[in-house]
Protein backbone atom coordinates (compact mmCIF):
# COMPACT_ATOMS: atom_id res chain seq x y z
CA UNK A 1 0.00 0.00 0.00
CA UNK A 2 1.51 3.41 -0.76
CA UNK A 3 2.05 6.12 1.11
CA UNK A 4 -0.36 8.27 -1.48
CA UNK A 5 -2.99 5.53 -0.20
CA UNK A 6 -2.35 5.71 3.41
CA UNK A 7 -2.34 9.74 3.61
CA UNK A 8 -5.49 10.19 1.75
CA UNK A 9 -7.04 7.74 4.10
CA UNK A 10 -6.51 10.06 6.97
CA UNK A 11 -7.60 13.14 4.60
CA UNK A 12 -11.08 11.44 4.31
CA UNK A 13 -11.46 11.02 7.97
CA UNK A 14 -10.53 14.55 8.75
CA UNK A 15 -13.01 15.68 5.77
CA UNK A 16 -15.24 12.77 7.35
CA UNK A 17 -15.41 14.03 10.97
CA UNK A 18 -15.00 18.18 10.99
CA UNK A 19 -18.23 18.85 10.00
CA UNK A 20 -19.77 16.31 12.39
CA UNK A 21 -17.28 17.81 14.93
CA UNK A 22 -18.94 21.05 14.82
CA UNK A 23 -22.38 19.34 14.46
CA UNK A 24 -21.40 17.87 18.10
CA UNK A 25 -20.45 21.40 19.21
CA UNK A 26 -23.54 23.41 18.30
CA UNK A 27 -26.16 20.59 20.07
CA UNK A 28 -23.84 20.04 22.57
CA UNK A 29 -22.82 24.10 23.48
CA UNK A 30 -26.13 25.87 22.25
CA UNK A 31 -28.80 26.40 25.47
CA UNK A 32 -31.92 26.01 23.77
CA UNK A 33 -31.90 23.98 19.98
CA UNK A 34 -35.06 22.68 18.65
CA UNK A 35 -35.50 19.28 17.30
CA UNK A 36 -36.43 21.25 13.69
CA UNK A 37 -32.79 23.07 14.06
CA UNK A 38 -31.16 20.14 15.48
CA UNK A 39 -32.11 18.24 12.36
CA UNK A 40 -31.01 20.85 9.87
CA UNK A 41 -27.78 21.14 10.99
CA UNK A 42 -26.81 17.35 11.20
CA UNK A 43 -28.25 17.45 7.68
CA UNK A 44 -25.89 20.26 7.01
CA UNK A 45 -23.18 18.46 8.43
CA UNK A 46 -23.58 15.29 6.63
CA UNK A 47 -24.10 16.80 3.46
CA UNK A 48 -21.12 18.92 3.63
CA UNK A 49 -18.89 15.72 4.59
CA UNK A 50 -20.30 14.24 1.33
CA UNK A 51 -19.07 17.17 -0.42
CA UNK A 52 -15.78 17.50 1.10
CA UNK A 53 -15.21 13.63 0.63
CA UNK A 54 -16.30 13.59 -3.20
CA UNK A 55 -14.08 16.55 -3.63
CA UNK A 56 -10.80 16.03 -2.25
CA UNK A 57 -11.27 12.73 -0.41
CA UNK A 58 -10.19 10.72 -3.01
CA UNK A 59 -7.94 7.09 -2.01
CA UNK A 60 -5.73 6.44 -5.05
CA UNK A 61 -4.01 8.15 -7.74
CA UNK A 62 -6.97 7.30 -10.34
CA UNK A 63 -9.44 9.32 -8.73
CA UNK A 64 -11.82 6.55 -8.57
CA UNK A 65 -12.20 5.24 -4.81
CA UNK A 66 -14.42 7.10 -3.09
CA UNK A 67 -15.32 4.98 -0.19
CA UNK A 68 -15.58 7.23 2.63
CA UNK A 69 -17.93 9.49 0.93
CA UNK A 70 -20.11 6.60 2.51
CA UNK A 71 -20.18 7.02 5.99
CA UNK A 72 -22.56 10.20 5.38
CA UNK A 73 -25.03 8.14 3.83
CA UNK A 74 -24.87 5.31 6.49
CA UNK A 75 -24.73 7.72 9.56
CA UNK A 76 -27.91 8.98 7.97
CA UNK A 77 -29.56 6.00 8.23
CA UNK A 78 -28.14 5.40 11.58
CA UNK A 79 -29.70 9.03 12.79
CA UNK A 80 -33.19 7.41 11.08
CA UNK A 81 -33.40 9.47 8.18
CA UNK A 82 -33.77 7.43 5.40
CA UNK A 83 -35.11 10.51 3.07
CA UNK A 84 -31.88 12.76 3.48
CA UNK A 85 -29.56 9.10 3.27
CA UNK A 86 -31.22 8.56 -0.15
CA UNK A 87 -31.31 12.26 -1.21
CA UNK A 88 -27.07 11.51 -0.33
CA UNK A 89 -27.05 8.58 -2.50
CA UNK A 90 -28.19 10.17 -5.69
CA UNK A 91 -26.21 12.77 -5.01
CA UNK A 92 -22.88 10.63 -5.21
CA UNK A 93 -24.40 8.46 -7.98
CA UNK A 94 -24.79 11.74 -10.01
CA UNK A 95 -20.99 13.28 -8.88
CA UNK A 96 -19.70 9.65 -10.42
CA UNK A 97 -21.89 10.45 -13.59
CA UNK A 98 -21.11 13.68 -14.19
CA UNK A 99 -17.19 13.92 -12.92
CA UNK A 100 -16.17 10.21 -14.86
CA UNK A 101 -18.99 9.83 -17.16
CA UNK A 102 -19.90 6.67 -16.11
CA UNK A 103 -23.34 4.99 -15.06
CA UNK A 104 -21.63 2.63 -11.94
CA UNK A 105 -25.04 0.41 -11.51
CA UNK A 106 -23.21 -1.62 -8.62
CA UNK A 107 -22.84 1.47 -6.70
CA UNK A 108 -26.69 2.20 -7.49
CA UNK A 109 -26.72 -1.88 -6.53
CA UNK A 110 -25.02 -1.20 -3.59
CA UNK A 111 -27.26 1.84 -2.26
CA UNK A 112 -30.39 0.31 -3.12
CA UNK A 113 -28.93 -2.94 -0.29
CA UNK A 114 -28.23 0.04 2.43
CA UNK A 115 -31.90 0.76 1.88
CA UNK A 116 -32.84 -2.65 2.86
CA UNK A 117 -30.74 -3.65 5.17
CA UNK A 118 -31.80 -0.24 7.21
CA UNK A 119 -35.62 -1.31 6.90
CA UNK A 120 -34.43 -4.74 7.65
CA UNK A 121 -32.45 -3.32 10.63
CA UNK A 122 -35.75 -1.06 11.67
CA UNK A 123 -37.82 -4.47 11.64
CA UNK A 124 -35.54 -7.15 13.15
CA UNK A 125 -34.78 -3.94 15.73
CA UNK A 126 -30.96 -5.06 15.53
CA UNK A 127 -28.33 -2.58 17.07
CA UNK A 128 -26.43 0.43 15.26
CA UNK A 129 -23.19 -1.82 15.32
CA UNK A 130 -24.54 -4.72 13.86
CA UNK A 131 -26.17 -2.39 11.42
CA UNK A 132 -22.85 -0.55 10.45
CA UNK A 133 -20.58 -4.48 10.78
CA UNK A 134 -23.53 -5.36 7.97
CA UNK A 135 -22.68 -2.04 5.78
CA UNK A 136 -19.06 -2.64 6.17
CA UNK A 137 -19.63 -6.47 4.65
CA UNK A 138 -21.40 -5.44 1.84
CA UNK A 139 -19.09 -2.24 1.22
CA UNK A 140 -15.99 -5.06 1.27
CA UNK A 141 -17.95 -6.91 -1.30
CA UNK A 142 -18.99 -4.10 -3.78
CA UNK A 143 -15.40 -2.72 -3.48
CA UNK A 144 -14.06 -5.93 -4.22
CA UNK A 145 -16.28 -6.95 -6.79
CA UNK A 146 -15.54 -3.72 -8.58
CA UNK A 147 -11.96 -3.69 -8.49
CA UNK A 148 -11.16 -7.27 -8.69
CA UNK A 149 -13.26 -8.16 -11.63
CA UNK A 150 -14.36 -4.93 -13.00
CA UNK A 151 -11.33 -3.17 -13.00
CA UNK A 152 -8.02 -3.35 -14.81
CA UNK A 153 -6.52 -0.81 -12.67
CA UNK A 154 -3.86 -3.00 -10.25
CA UNK A 155 -4.84 -0.72 -7.16
CA UNK A 156 -5.23 -3.11 -4.41
CA UNK A 157 -2.24 -5.40 -4.65
CA UNK A 158 -3.90 -8.31 -2.36
CA UNK A 159 -6.92 -9.54 -0.36
CA UNK A 160 -4.87 -8.18 3.10
CA UNK A 161 -5.08 -4.40 1.62
CA UNK A 162 -8.73 -4.67 0.88
CA UNK A 163 -9.54 -5.93 4.26
CA UNK A 164 -7.24 -3.12 5.46
CA UNK A 165 -9.52 -0.47 4.01
CA UNK A 166 -13.03 -1.98 4.75
CA UNK A 167 -11.76 -2.42 8.49
CA UNK A 168 -10.73 0.87 8.56
CA UNK A 169 -14.18 1.91 6.72
CA UNK A 170 -15.88 -0.06 9.67
CA UNK A 171 -13.48 1.72 12.76
CA UNK A 172 -14.17 5.66 11.65
CA UNK A 173 -18.24 4.61 10.66
CA UNK A 174 -18.09 3.03 14.44
CA UNK A 175 -16.14 5.52 16.21
CA UNK A 176 -18.68 8.46 14.69
CA UNK A 177 -21.49 5.94 15.98
CA UNK A 178 -19.80 6.32 19.24
CA UNK A 179 -19.80 9.88 19.61
CA UNK A 180 -23.70 10.48 18.28
CA UNK A 181 -24.40 8.19 21.34
CA UNK A 182 -21.65 10.13 23.80
CA UNK A 183 -23.45 13.50 22.60
CA UNK A 184 -26.43 12.04 23.48
CA UNK A 185 -25.59 11.44 26.79
CA UNK A 186 -23.91 15.00 27.05
CA UNK A 187 -27.53 16.11 26.02
CA UNK A 188 -29.55 14.28 28.33
CA UNK A 189 -27.18 15.35 30.88
CA UNK A 190 -27.25 19.00 29.89
CA UNK A 191 -31.27 18.40 30.55
CA UNK A 192 -30.97 17.20 33.92
CA UNK A 193 -28.85 20.07 34.80
CA UNK A 194 -31.15 22.67 33.59
CA UNK A 195 -33.83 20.36 35.83
CA UNK A 196 -31.83 21.37 38.43
CA UNK A 197 -31.39 24.86 37.94
CA UNK A 198 -34.97 24.77 37.36
CA UNK A 199 -36.00 22.95 40.46
CA UNK A 200 -33.83 25.86 42.39
CA UNK A 201 -34.99 28.66 40.71
CA UNK A 202 -38.30 27.96 42.06
CA UNK A 203 -37.19 27.44 45.53
CA UNK A 204 -35.32 30.49 45.43
CA UNK A 205 -38.21 32.16 44.14
CA UNK A 206 -40.62 30.54 47.08
CA UNK A 207 -38.47 31.79 50.13
CA UNK A 208 -38.24 35.08 48.14
CA UNK A 209 -41.74 35.39 48.26
CA UNK A 210 -42.29 34.00 52.06
CA UNK A 211 -40.04 36.63 52.88
CA UNK A 212 -41.18 39.37 51.00
CA UNK A 213 -45.21 38.12 51.99
CA UNK A 214 -44.07 39.12 55.89
CA UNK A 215 -43.52 42.59 55.17
CA UNK A 216 -47.06 43.62 54.33
CA UNK A 217 -48.85 41.32 56.94
CA UNK A 218 -46.58 42.20 59.77
CA UNK A 219 -47.41 46.04 58.31
CA UNK A 220 -51.23 44.96 58.36
CA UNK A 221 -50.86 43.38 61.66
CA UNK A 222 -49.53 46.02 63.06
CA UNK A 223 -51.75 48.36 62.66
CA UNK A 224 -55.10 45.72 63.36
CA UNK A 225 -52.96 46.01 66.73
CA UNK A 226 -53.36 49.69 67.41
CA UNK A 227 -57.39 49.64 65.71
CA UNK A 228 -59.32 51.24 68.04
CA UNK A 229 -63.19 51.53 67.06
CA UNK A 230 -63.97 54.18 69.11
CA UNK A 231 -61.78 56.06 67.05
CA UNK A 232 -63.45 56.23 63.42
CA UNK A 233 -61.11 58.44 61.87
CA UNK A 234 -57.67 56.55 62.95
CA UNK A 235 -59.29 53.36 61.95
CA UNK A 236 -60.00 54.20 58.77
CA UNK A 237 -57.07 55.67 57.57
CA UNK A 238 -55.56 52.48 59.28
CA UNK A 239 -57.73 50.60 57.09
CA UNK A 240 -56.75 52.01 53.94
CA UNK A 241 -53.10 51.42 54.38
CA UNK A 242 -53.85 47.55 55.19
CA UNK A 243 -55.30 47.34 51.83
CA UNK A 244 -52.07 49.02 49.97
CA UNK A 245 -50.24 46.48 51.74
CA UNK A 246 -52.55 43.83 50.74
CA UNK A 247 -52.64 45.05 47.16
CA UNK A 248 -48.50 45.17 47.59
CA UNK A 249 -48.72 41.60 48.45
CA UNK A 250 -50.74 40.29 45.85
CA UNK A 251 -48.52 42.07 43.39
CA UNK A 252 -45.46 40.48 44.59
CA UNK A 253 -47.56 36.93 44.41
CA UNK A 254 -47.87 37.71 40.75
CA UNK A 255 -44.31 38.33 40.19
CA UNK A 256 -42.93 35.49 41.96
CA UNK A 257 -44.75 33.37 39.13
CA UNK A 258 -42.10 34.66 37.10
CA UNK A 259 -39.74 32.61 39.09
CA UNK A 260 -37.29 34.53 40.03
CA UNK A 261 -37.33 37.52 36.94
CA UNK A 262 -37.87 40.95 37.67
CA UNK A 263 -40.22 42.81 35.99
CA UNK A 264 -40.55 46.41 36.59
CA UNK A 265 -43.29 48.83 34.95
CA UNK A 266 -40.94 52.51 34.84
CA UNK A 267 -43.42 55.71 35.12
CA UNK A 268 -42.93 59.15 36.14
CA UNK A 269 -42.40 58.83 40.21
CA UNK A 270 -42.82 61.98 42.47
CA UNK A 271 -40.05 61.54 44.73
CA UNK A 272 -42.03 63.64 47.73
CA UNK A 273 -45.09 62.02 46.96
CA UNK A 274 -42.99 58.20 47.54
CA UNK A 275 -41.88 59.03 50.57
CA UNK A 276 -44.45 60.84 52.21
CA UNK A 277 -46.39 57.66 51.60
CA UNK A 278 -43.33 55.59 53.47
CA UNK A 279 -43.37 57.99 55.97
CA UNK A 280 -46.77 57.63 56.30
CA UNK A 281 -47.20 54.34 56.38
CA UNK A 282 -44.06 53.58 59.45
CA UNK A 283 -44.63 56.82 61.97
CA UNK A 284 -47.11 54.87 64.03
CA UNK A 285 -45.44 51.73 63.71
CA UNK A 286 -41.85 53.62 64.58
CA UNK A 287 -43.63 55.67 67.62
CA UNK A 288 -45.29 52.14 69.38
CA UNK A 289 -41.43 50.75 68.81
CA UNK A 290 -40.47 53.91 70.28
CA UNK A 291 -37.95 54.47 67.31
CA UNK A 292 -38.09 57.78 66.21
CA UNK A 293 -38.17 58.44 62.53
CA UNK A 294 -36.71 61.54 61.04
CA UNK A 295 -38.08 62.74 57.35
CA UNK A 296 -36.54 65.48 55.49
CA UNK A 297 -38.54 66.27 52.95
CA UNK A 298 -38.05 68.61 49.59
CA UNK A 299 -41.65 70.24 49.30
CA UNK A 300 -39.99 73.07 47.78
CA UNK A 301 -38.34 71.23 44.85
CA UNK A 302 -40.34 68.88 42.38
CA UNK A 303 -38.50 66.16 41.55
CA UNK A 304 -39.12 63.55 39.02
CA UNK A 305 -37.77 60.29 38.07
CA UNK A 306 -38.22 57.46 36.05
CA UNK A 307 -39.13 54.05 37.91
CA UNK A 308 -41.42 51.08 39.13
CA UNK A 309 -43.37 53.20 42.42
CA UNK A 310 -44.37 49.99 44.19
CA UNK A 311 -41.08 48.32 43.42
CA UNK A 312 -39.03 51.43 44.53
CA UNK A 313 -41.71 51.56 47.62
CA UNK A 314 -40.97 47.35 48.18
CA UNK A 315 -37.30 47.91 48.43
CA UNK A 316 -37.71 50.90 51.02
CA UNK A 317 -40.00 49.22 53.33
CA UNK A 318 -37.41 46.27 53.22
CA UNK A 319 -34.74 48.65 54.33
CA UNK A 320 -36.76 50.13 56.88
CA UNK A 321 -37.61 46.98 58.32
CA UNK A 322 -33.76 46.19 58.57
CA UNK A 323 -33.00 49.47 60.32
CA UNK A 324 -35.87 48.18 62.94
CA UNK A 325 -34.05 45.01 63.57
CA UNK A 326 -30.75 46.17 64.26
CA UNK A 327 -31.89 48.93 67.05
CA UNK A 328 -32.01 47.09 69.81
CA UNK A 329 -33.64 49.27 72.43
CA UNK A 330 -34.41 53.34 71.42
CA UNK A 331 -33.03 54.68 68.05
CA UNK A 332 -33.34 56.61 65.12
CA UNK A 333 -34.18 56.01 61.49
CA UNK A 334 -33.72 59.10 58.98
CA UNK A 335 -35.47 59.29 55.35
CA UNK A 336 -33.93 61.89 53.18
CA UNK A 337 -32.60 62.04 49.30
CA UNK A 338 -29.68 63.82 47.58
CA UNK A 339 -30.27 65.55 44.06
CA UNK A 340 -27.45 65.40 41.64
CA UNK A 341 -27.19 66.40 38.13
CA UNK A 342 -27.47 62.81 36.39
CA UNK A 343 -28.73 60.54 39.59
CA UNK A 344 -30.97 60.92 42.80
CA UNK A 345 -29.72 59.08 46.10
CA UNK A 346 -32.61 58.01 48.19
CA UNK A 347 -30.92 57.52 52.08
CA UNK A 348 -32.25 55.22 54.92
CA UNK A 349 -29.85 55.60 57.71
CA UNK A 350 -30.21 54.61 61.15
CA UNK A 351 -27.62 54.44 64.60
CA UNK A 352 -28.68 50.45 65.26
CA UNK A 353 -25.97 47.42 65.23
CA UNK A 354 -24.31 48.27 62.13
CA UNK A 355 -22.26 45.64 60.25
CA UNK A 356 -18.60 44.55 60.13
CA UNK A 357 -16.42 44.58 56.83
CA UNK A 358 -17.46 40.32 56.13
CA UNK A 359 -20.81 41.00 55.92
CA UNK A 360 -21.01 43.76 53.72
CA UNK A 361 -18.98 42.28 51.37
CA UNK A 362 -21.58 38.90 51.08
CA UNK A 363 -24.72 41.40 51.91
CA UNK A 364 -26.48 41.30 48.49
CA UNK A 365 -25.65 37.44 48.16
CA UNK A 366 -28.52 35.38 48.13
CA UNK A 367 -29.23 33.09 51.47
CA UNK A 368 -26.62 35.34 53.23
CA UNK A 369 -28.17 36.37 56.42
CA UNK A 370 -26.65 37.31 59.66
CA UNK A 371 -30.03 36.93 61.59
CA UNK A 372 -31.81 34.18 63.04
CA UNK A 373 -34.41 32.74 60.82
CA UNK A 374 -33.87 35.56 58.82
CA UNK A 375 -33.88 33.76 54.51
CA UNK A 376 -30.90 35.79 53.66
CA UNK A 377 -33.43 37.33 50.85
CA UNK A 378 -34.81 40.66 51.36
CA UNK A 379 -30.97 42.35 50.66
CA UNK A 380 -30.72 40.09 47.47
CA UNK A 381 -34.44 40.68 45.81
CA UNK A 382 -33.81 44.50 46.87
CA UNK A 383 -30.56 44.34 44.55
CA UNK A 384 -32.29 42.79 42.26
CA UNK A 385 -34.88 45.23 41.64
CA UNK A 386 -32.63 48.46 41.54
CA UNK A 387 -30.14 46.93 38.77
CA UNK A 388 -33.30 46.40 37.17
CA UNK A 389 -33.59 50.25 37.01
CA UNK A 390 -29.72 50.67 36.11
CA UNK A 391 -29.37 51.66 39.53
CA UNK A 392 -27.28 50.58 42.44
CA UNK A 393 -27.39 49.83 45.83
CA UNK A 394 -24.63 51.49 48.46
CA UNK A 395 -24.44 50.30 51.91
CA UNK A 396 -21.65 52.21 54.81
CA UNK A 397 -21.88 50.61 57.80
CA UNK A 398 -19.90 50.14 61.32
CA UNK A 399 -20.78 47.86 63.96
CA UNK A 400 -22.28 50.20 66.68
CA UNK A 401 -22.36 53.35 64.46
CA UNK A 402 -25.17 52.54 62.83
CA UNK A 403 -25.90 52.12 58.45
CA UNK A 404 -26.29 54.05 56.03
CA UNK A 405 -27.87 52.68 52.61
CA UNK A 406 -28.43 54.86 49.13
CA UNK A 407 -30.92 53.87 46.61
CA UNK A 408 -28.48 55.82 43.62
CA UNK A 409 -31.22 55.92 40.35
CA UNK A 410 -30.58 57.40 37.46
CA UNK A 411 -32.71 60.97 36.99
CA UNK A 412 -33.18 60.13 33.07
Amino acid sequence: MSMFVIENIFLNIILIMFPILIYFLLSCYKDEISKQFDDLILNISLATSLYLCLKFGTITDDNKILLFCNIPIVIAYMKKKPVTAIVLSIVNVLYCYFSYDIVCYSTILKYISYLIIYFLAIKKRISMGSFILCIAVLQGFFLSFEYFFQEDVDVFKDFVELLFIVFLYYLVAFSIVYLFKLIEKIKTLNSSIKDLEKDKKIKDALFKLTHEIKNPLAVCKGYLDMIDLEKKDKAIKYIDIMKQEISRSLNIMTDFTEFNKIKIVKEQIDLNLLLDDLYESFKLILKAKNIKLTYIDREDEDIYFDGDYERIKQVLINLIKNSIESIDEKGEIKIYSDIYEKYIDIVVEDNGQGMDEETLKHLTEMFYTTKIGGSGLGVALSNEIIKAHRGELIYKSKINEGTIVKIRLPIN
